[in-house]
């Protein structure tokens, strides 16, 4: 893979744990390395990696974080990479995919060293980004942290990862579809900043994965690099950006609520890639639903004032994040019950409306498209299957917008004064006949 600045060095291939020694040295780190890893990323590469790093002179700590269950990117998960953690290390090197490379990424950030992954999945875009989604107080919030200088992928090892992993990073892609929508939605309405050389970045990842959707199922190492490299390009895109941004929607909001939900209530976990596919299904048949509206029919929506008022959008809060409610307030600051911004928004909205529901029709594929896409690789694609009922449905429809601040097509639908009760029936409608 053409190696992409700022990051030192970028090797996708079969065989490219062998590179990982020379690659370490050419970039300068001579001695202390300490790896992080858990038990299952220990035994498929982190072992044979501190063997050859070993034999090759070089000073090798270790931190294995055990765990019956899934790992958790949280306050727990982050002390005990620092207690394991010398000062005198020069380099961080994670093992693993996700939150792995999320919890080095922060700690490498915060100590001011630096740090490389060797993958070992291909489940997520945030190799190359330079933030990490962490769980803090059981409240799901995205934190500024580093790049690394390297990203090894050897095909030979991820292309034998859980298959489960494989179609998460897939679904983490697809989701781009809805998340490119809202980014630029949110630039037309709000005059967010949009980059359309950023957002072609993300597209080609996009593209990438639909073309290696037609081998993944039965494990071709081409497809996979294909999917790893696609994953890759999602994450630099970040990088360049500043943030999350260009990769993350209503459909990540979805997938962050229904996280934060099963840690607080102790349910089974499902992979973050996993629910992004499903969700990005619910966010572009919202989409389409809501864009096959005339501005005609957006004015009478306008007309009837459904917004909260303070005291009734802090108890909805309450009611639904609970322990974590005063976390989400403090980061949304009453923004969107601002009468005066909605107001200019809403004109915005009306003004702009043909423009927007064009580009939606052309770049927005529609929901049956994307379930498509998953079943055809034998990925989840059903809410039961990440174990969302109807009433959780709804709750996610309600609520998941105030995860972040940014502008989705939830708060589009919030603007207009379109009911959740009516996204709620059109999108139950649509999954029961799918």
């Amino acid at each position: 893979m053409k190696n992409l600045m700022p990051i030192k060095e970028i090797v996708i291939k079969e065989g490219a744990i062998n590179d990982l020694t020379p690659i370490i040295n050419k970039i300068g780190v001579n001695s202390k390395i300490m790896i992080v890893c858990d038990n299952n990323t220990y035994k498929v590469a982190a072992k044979e990696i501190i063997e050859r790093l070993e034999s090759n002179n070089f000073f090798v700590t270790k931190c294995v974080l055990e765990r019956d269950s899934l790992l958790i990117p949280d306050e727990y998960s982050l002390g005990e990479v620092l207690i394991n953690l010398d000062k005198d290390t020069e380099f961080l090197l994670a093992v693993g995919s996700g939150t792995i490379n999320d919890l080095v990424r922060f700690v490498s950030f915060k100590v001011g060293k630096p740090y490389g992954i060797v993958a070992t999945a291909p489940s997520m875009d945030g190799y190359a980004s330079s933030v990490s989604p962490l769980i803090v107080k059981g409240f799901k919030r995205t934190y500024s942290a580093i790049y690394p200088e390297i990203i090894i992928g050897d095909i030979d090892i991820i292309s034998q990862a859980p298959y489960e992993m494989i179609t998460a990073g897939f679904g983490d892609v697809i989701g781009k579809y809805t998340s490119l929508a809202d980014w630029y939605i949110s630039s037309v309405i709000t005059g967010e900043t949009y980059s359309d050389d950023i957002a072609a970045m993300v597209k080609e990842s996009i593209n990438k994965c639909v073309d290696a959707s037609t081998g993944i199922l039965r494990r071709d190492k081409k497809s996979i690099k294909e999917l790893m490299e696609a994953l890759i390009i999602s994450g630099i895109a970040m990088l360049k950006f500043g943030n999350s941004r260009p990769a993350s929607g209503a459909e990540h909001h979805l997938s962050h609520y229904l996280e934060m939900k099963e840690i607080l209530s102790k349910n089974e976990y499902h992979l973050h890639g996993t629910k992004v596919g499903i969700t990005s299904i619910i966010i572009s048949e919202i989409y389409h639903y809501i864009f096959s509206f005339t501005v005609d029919d957006i004015k009478k929506f306008m007309s009837k004032k459904l917004s909260l008022n303070r005291d009734e959008f802090e108890a909805r809060i309450k009611n639904a994040y609970g322990a974590i409610a005063n976390e989400v307030l403090s980061n949304l600051n009453y923004f969107y019950i601002d009468e005066i911004k909605r107001k200019q928004r809403q004109e915005r909205i009306l003004e702009k409306w043909g423009h927007m529901r064009n580009w939606v029709k052309i770049n927005v594929p529609e929901a049956v498209t994307i379930r498509d896409l998953l079943r055809r690789i034998g990925a989840p694609s059903k809410l039961n299957e990440i174990g969302v009922n109807e009433v959780l449905l709804y709750d996610m429809l309600n609520n998941a917008k105030e995860i972040r601040k940014n502008y989705t097509i939830l708060r589009l639908a919030e603007d207009i004064n379109f009911p959740v009760e009516k996204l709620f029936e059109k999108v139950k409608k649509f999954l029961s006949t799918v």
